[in-house]
């Protein structure tokens, strides 16, 4: 038993050394012959998720909990690996569950506080973090969630004593670096940002979004944004998106671009088969799904996608890359909608190729861009966004084929109080640009 017990504890050493392999294969040595002791189930559950073997992670855990059902900490964990597997209602109730066992659990406090807040429920997670901080006043995590949330709501002073406080008291955590560098880039304390970003990368080279925003304060322009980026953002932002984006953003683009494809093509109308790029919580799909026979609607977030899904506006719905979806799809579109996807997607000189491929008859690109003349083609901005030249943008959609049919000036969206400038775009197919549209009859597909 002494050897079991020594073997138990250089796992639990090398576990909190993250060196996370060697640590899951002591704990299988300790679990072949212990297979009923809750501590290395519940550290086997633990080191799984850590190491992204969620299924694993969340048998574990369960296991344990069948076990010690009465124990608020097993709720805890199983809470975390289903969070972590994008699992939030799940997640929620484990939560609440060991809320209910541990009413003053500072830890349980602030990670359903933080789930809440991503669901939506801004004032209840905000209550949460805040008596997980006055139970633990140096608890780092709450601290940088608490934080985040000041950030959102526009308290840029007090969300900065959070994160500061927050790095200050564990100086190697990357999300709170991360999230403290992105305060002072909101501040337009770019110096400092740049600091923290490299700081972030390296402790973590790998930091993808870290990458894409040092990119964007350092002037440089990478062809598009990381799909971790992307998703992590959106992921996050799904639960609250709607509301924010139309209401404290003013973003009317995707009831914009509608109104321009009806004014134009109105006669033509509806089309047979159109492709939401980037569709988001589906708040396009909400403007078009009258004027398209069949809504296919494609987008890397998960958890946008489920918001999405809801809505019940889409035929089709693929979490998937726009790029690589439109080089493996099978059918063919007389309407693609891109409404705030070419500020994430970058260079379009890729995209309207794979959109001609994809082109039935004289098929209709719908657009919208944050407009810069301040260079040739495109810029990553320190918002993190991608602006576009218009002549660039036009010159690319001729390359494939496509001219312009329509384009207006249009506001895109808010950022700190003063509205961006942008464009909206029509483009049609030119070599069937001067004969009626055509509509023919849909590829099958099962929705």
């Amino acid at each position: 038993m002494q050897d079991l017990q020594n073997l138990f504890a250089e796992a639990v050493s090398l576990h909190q050394a993250n060196k996370l392999v060697e640590a899951e294969k002591l704990y299988l040595q300790v679990h072949s012959l212990l297979p009923d002791n809750i501590n290395v189930l519940a550290n086997l559950g633990i080191v799984c998720r850590d190491l992204g073997k969620l299924g694993e992670a969340e048998v574990y855990c369960r296991q344990t909990l069948a076990a010690a059902p009465d124990d608020p900490a097993q709720h805890l964990n199983l809470g975390a690996v289903l969070e972590a597997a994008s699992d939030l209602s799940g997640a929620r109730i484990a939560y609440e569950k060991a809320l209910q066992l541990a009413p003053s659990h500072p830890k349980i406090l602030n990670n359903l506080g933080k789930l809440l807040h991503q669901q939506g429920y801004s004032e209840r997670g905000l209550e949460l973090i805040e008596q997980a901080i006055r139970m633990e006043p140096n608890y780092p995590l709450a601290l940088n969630n608490l934080g985040v949330i000041h950030s959102e709501r526009g308290d840029l002073d007090l969300a900065g004593k959070c994160l500061e406080k927050s790095v200050n008291l564990d100086p190697d955590n990357v999300n709170a670096l991360y999230n403290l560098a992105g305060l002072y880039n909101a501040q337009n304390n770019f110096i400092k940002a740049q600091t923290l970003l490299t700081r972030v990368l390296s402790i973590d080279p790998n930091h993808q979004a870290a990458h894409h925003m040092l990119a964007a304060l350092c002037g440089t322009s990478p062809p598009s944004a990381p799909r971790q980026y992307v998703e992590e953002i959106f992921d996050k932002y799904a639960h609250r998106f709607d509301v924010h984006l139309e209401e404290a953003l003013g973003y009317t683009a995707p009831s914009a671009l509608a109104s321009m494809v009806r004014e134009a093509l109105g006669s033509s109308l509806p089309f047979a088969a159109a492709l939401d790029l980037g569709c988001g919580t589906g708040l396009s799909g909400a403007s078009f799904r009258e004027i398209a026979g069949r809504l296919v609607g494609v987008d890397v977030s998960r958890q946008m996608l489920a918001k999405a899904r809801e809505k019940k506006l889409y035929d089709r719905l693929e979490q998937e890359e726009i790029l690589a979806f439109l080089k493996r799809d099978a059918e063919y579109y007389d309407l693609f909608i891109a409404a705030d996807v070419l500020v994430y997607l970058g260079d379009p000189k890729p995209l309207f190729p794979a959109l001609a491929a994809r082109t039935r008859g004289n098929g209709i690109v719908a657009c919208s861009i944050e407009e810069t003349q301040n260079v040739e083609g495109y810029a990553l901005l320190p918002s993190g966004r991608y602006a576009h030249n218009p002549t660039y943008l036009v010159a690319c959609a001729d390359d494939a084929g496509f001219s312009v049919l329509v384009d207006q000036p249009h506001r895109i969206r808010k950022e700190n109080g003063e509205w961006l400038a942008g464009a909206l775009y029509l483009f049609i197919r030119k070599e069937a640009s001067d004969s009626p549209r055509e509509i023919d009859q849909v590829n099958p597909q099962t929705p």
